[in-house]
């Protein structure tokens, strides 16, 4: 039966470390694709590439580009999960090809250094400790939603000022922390009188969640008067894109923890400052300068 192998597939791809929502998506394609193939009274020895593309264009229909690239991703791993198991000799998902996408138009917006110090500036003053150490965590270290929710007491380091943090696929990362962000979180901790372990509680002393972390972020940004609806994932970009501009983009990737540059790139936007800078750099630039005295 095709599901037992796709299945074992799901099974031996959780066992590597695939985040949550990884999984979910797996699993949901995968598995209608087995249902796919039951219909067809294809087993899995006769998938082959023609029969895979003939899926995706029936099950591609109505969806946008984002989704179909997941279906194809899923495709692929479960032909070489097959391949791995030596089922097939060859992986018939290899000749798959993504939807053409545009993603830099894709990319959501940044924000300026301006706009980055109104929002913590309004923070400082409005917010209690606990929701200003979580903005401020987020912009000085591109954290996730998810991953702030995660934290636990044992992963902060006050002495050394760094803090550890999970990393899609059940990894972890040590993300260095300004001496004031260290101070704000130490205040914090020391002023609950409750022995939960996680870094972050609610009002009932439960660790804080992911909607609840972006709820927090949105509110923040309305609060601060930007004419942008903040988001979590804007300000990680924000992060990546000023750490870019100061330190380039082998420094952004240690720092954002990634395993390679091509994934930093996605993340880092070439801002208007950095822009004009490199223009006043251009030859032709220089030399209407030397004209123009």
């Amino acid at each position: 039966m095709i599901y037992e192998h796709v299945n074992a597939c799901i099974k031996f791809e959780t066992e590597r470390g695939i985040a949550k929502t990884t999984f979910k998506e797996l699993s949901r394609y995968l598995h209608e694709f087995a249902d796919y193939c039951q219909q067809n009274q294809i087993i899995v020895e006769q998938v082959s590439s023609d029969f895979m593309r003939q899926y995706v264009q029936y099950r591609g229909r109505g969806l946008g580009p984002n989704l179909i690239k997941a279906v194809v991703w899923s495709l692929r791993k479960f032909g070489a999960f097959l391949v791995l198991r030596s089922i097939l000799s060859e992986n018939p998902a290899r000749p798959l090809r993504h939807p053409k996408m545009s993603p830099r138009s894709q990319l959501p917006r940044y924000l300026s250094e301006t706009q980055l110090k109104t929002l913590l500036h309004s923070a400082a003053q409005k917010l209690n400790k606990r929701d200003f150490a979580i903005v401020g965590l987020i912009c000085s270290t591109g954290m996730r939603p998810f991953s702030v929710a995660a934290l636990k007491r044992e992963h902060f380091f006050a002495s050394d000022s760094y803090i550890f943090e999970m990393t899609k696929g059940a990894g972890y990362r040590k993300a260095a922390l300004n001496t004031s962000l260290t101070s704000i979180i130490a205040e914090y901790l020391a002023d609950r009188s409750d022995d939960h372990p996680a870094l972050f509680v609610n009002n009932r002393n439960q660790p804080v969640s992911k909607s609840w972390v972006q709820r927090l972020v949105k509110k923040a940004g309305q609060d601060a008067g930007l004419t942008v609806n903040l988001t979590c994932n804007m300000l990680r970009h924000s992060f990546a894109v000023h750490a870019s501009d100061r330190h380039g983009k082998t420094i952004t990737k240690a720092l954002m923890g990634h395993h390679k540059l091509t994934t930093t790139a996605v993340y880092t936007h070439l801002s208007a400052k950095r822009f004009r800078g490199l223009m006043n750099l251009h030859a032709y630039h220089k030399t209407a300068l030397r004209r123009l005295k």
